[in-house]
């Protein structure tokens, strides 16, 4: 795949290192011209739609409904097929308008990351022998819904390690679900090294270095995944079945046991740095869509009720490392899992979901 969209910032990690970061801060160093705002992206799919045929606007064109919305996955689409308009099918000129909508939804840092997870996904491509659909070109596309101003509808843009879902006017604002990963964490393509989630994953270990000296902080058990990630249904001997989000809406934790640290219990640097990983994770979406979020995140009757953990590996080092932020509407986790095309490396999934604003509010619970 040919990289045709540039973007070339720190995403995220003047963030990740900050001692004090503000909700009404910039979420990304270098904000899109669109940020998220709503009628920016209903342009920019204008502009997309009149480079398209009939048959590819089908494609792009979804309807607003429960099973659209969570036909998302992380997995490749030889396991799990997408719908969508297939981003890698598309020539220079409609390649070109579907980066308007990307850049018009996403920040500078979101755009950023959909990037070098494609190319990580043609670093895969060359030895996928079992066929299973690594290719940064199976990455869609997809409107669901009318666009409008006033009523509910969804951007949907994603492929293996990402998924973006935005909802816009909603019940709430509609960040989520949101998922990325990476494999392998870092590579090169020629004289360019890439590390797609430097910012988000440094972030993490920090929080997680810094809870290592609070016993209450760990979590038990151990984790393979995260934990409020797609459905997937293991097939002995075979390539697993499902892998889209059938299990939302989600249960989560209760109470006070087993869910780490409360964020009042840490120090004021501590709890700069859970709020650096918060922003980190924000700073993908344009900060129209996620600045109201953060705020309510960050307020202080949310941040008394967030509770924040960890298990294994406090640096991310190693398999089963897994790091949590848990509010009264905010869950963001990462954990580290063996890769898949070399089970000896390491590779990283993500996920950010709100408790109340999934789908901005709009699929029933």
């Amino acid at each position: 795949m040919k990289r045709r969209w540039p973007v070339n910032v720190m995403c995220g990690l003047a963030l990740a290192a900050a001692s004090t970061a503000h909700a009404g801060d910039a979420l990304c160093p270098g904000p899109t011209a669109g940020n998220g705002q709503v009628k920016a992206v209903m342009v920019a799919i204008q502009g997309l739609e009149k480079t398209l045929n009939a048959e590819q606007r089908k494609s792009f064109e979804r309807p607003f409904d429960r099973d659209s919305a969570t036909r998302w996955s992380n997995l490749p689409v030889g396991i799990t097929p997408r719908a969508g308009l297939r981003l890698g099918d598309l020539d220079e000129k409609q390649d070109h308008a579907a980066r308007g909508v990307a850049a018009a939804a996403l920040s500078a840092c979101g755009l950023e990351m959909l990037d070098e997870i494609r190319v990580a996904d043609n670093v895969l491509k060359a030895v996928d022998e079992r066929k299973i659909g690594w290719d940064g070109g199976n990455y869609f596309m997809s409107v669901l819904g009318t666009p409008s101003e006033r009523k509910a509808w969804m951007l949907q843009i994603g492929g293996h390690h990402v998924a973006y879902n935005f909802t816009f006017n909603g019940n709430r604002e509609g960040a989520t679900p949101l998922f990325f990963g990476t494999e392998p964490i870092r590579f090169n393509v020629g004289n360019v090294a890439y590390e797609p989630l430097a910012a988000q994953s440094s972030a993490m270990s920090t929080v997680a270095r810094a809870l290592a000296s609070h016993p209450e902080a760990k979590l038990s058990g151990t984790f393979t995944d995260v934990v409020k990630g797609v459905v997937v249904i293991p097939v002995p001997g075979k390539m697993p079945t499902g892998g889209t989000d059938t299990g939302f809406p989600m249960s989560y934790p209760t109470g006070n046991s087993d869910r780490g640290i409360l964020y009042g219990a840490l120090s004021a640097t501590e709890q700069a740095q859970v709020r650096a990983a918060i922003e980190s994770y924000a700073s993908l979406p344009g900060a129209a869509i996620t600045q109201p979020l953060v705020a309510a995140y960050e307020s202080p009757a949310a941040l008394a009720e967030t509770f924040v953990g960890y298990s294994g590996a406090t640096d991310l080092s190693a398999r089963g490392a897994y790091v949590r932020i848990d509010g009264p509407r905010i869950w963001m986790e990462l954990v580290v899992q063996p890769a898949v095309a070399n089970p000896a490396e390491l590779h990283y999934h993500a996920l950010w979901r709100d408790k109340q604003s999934d789908y901005g509010g709009e699929i029933g619970h």
